[in-house]
């Protein structure tokens, strides 16, 4: 598995646990399942485009050191 792929889905599944079942838990929503099924893929898709934008970043920085 790349790199970035492998980052990308930490962000997202962090995220994710975040923003649709901790914090809504914190405020004392109840978890809808529609809710739970549609962040999946967004967040999975978010967290693939930060790790790819971040490496590439990262990749661009070290070749402009060289």
């Amino acid at each position: 598995m790349k790199k970035w792929v492998r980052n990308g889905l930490l962000w997202g599944v962090a995220l994710y646990i975040l923003t649709i079942i901790a914090l809504p838990m914190l405020e004392g929503e109840k978890l809808s399942y529609y809710k739970i099924m549609m962040g999946v893929p967004l967040w999975i898709a978010t967290g693939l485009a930060m790790g790819y934008l971040f490496d590439k970043k990262g990749t661009a920085r070290k070749k402009s050191r060289r």
